[in-house]
């Protein structure tokens, strides 16, 4: 008897293990849909994300570092966040998730780390060493990005969307690469019709 009580009680929590995966597989999807309907319904605009200005590069005992400051802006130029510090390697780059619907390209930036090559390398995994960018534009609900309550609450839901690793098949990762960057001249990481271009500003 003593032995089929414990195989009941296993069965049991078995299934209750089942039914919390599967309530929050259930959970994770409704998140994903209104994230993708929310992708088609915002306002594409040729904006600046980024400003860029690389100060340069030392040696350490622990090796090379570059310097840098990064603005982050919403549609209308403003400052959302300003981060200024080192990051360890030769040169930076800026990861970007995408969530794409209906023509409309939404390029949200994810990190900021340091890199050795010069050129961009295509990746399916999460990066853990840099600086993580969401938290800088992602609080309350809103996505800073945007201007008005109801854009930031669209952006938002994009965002989750885009940033949700489950979402491989509609959300695109590209990296760019700051190594031609010069020293003391700011750059921009500009959206134009649908593309992320670095230029000089």
């Amino acid at each position: 008897m003593f032995i089929e009580a414990i195989k009941s009680i296993k069965k049991f929590v078995f299934l209750l293990i089942i039914l919390f995966l599967i309530l929050i597989l259930f959970c994770n999807s409704v998140v994903l849909v209104k994230g993708y309907i929310a992708s088609g319904k915002i306002s594409s605009q040729n904006c600046q994300l980024l400003r860029i200005i690389l100060y340069g590069s030392s040696d350490t005992p622990d090796g090379e570092t570059v310097s840098a400051k990064f603005s982050l802006l919403d549609q209308n130029g403003n400052d959302i966040a300003v981060i200024e510090r080192s990051w360890p390697d030769s040169f930076l780059a800026v990861d970007f998730s995408t969530s794409e619907r209906k023509g409309i390209i939404n390029y949200f930036p994810e990190k900021i780390y340091g890199t050795d090559s010069v050129i961009s390398r295509k990746h399916f995994f999460i990066r853990k060493s840099g600086t993580n960018l969401i938290p800088y534009y992602m609080e309350n609900r809103k996505c800073l990005f945007g201007i008005s309550e109801t854009e930031q609450s669209k952006m938002y839901d994009a965002a989750v969307f885009a940033l949700n690793p489950l979402s491989f098949l509609y959300s695109k990762k590209y990296t760019v690469n700051l190594s031609l960057c010069k020293t003391a001249v700011y750059y921009g990481i500009f959206i134009e019709n649908g593309k992320l271009i670095l230029r000089k500003e």
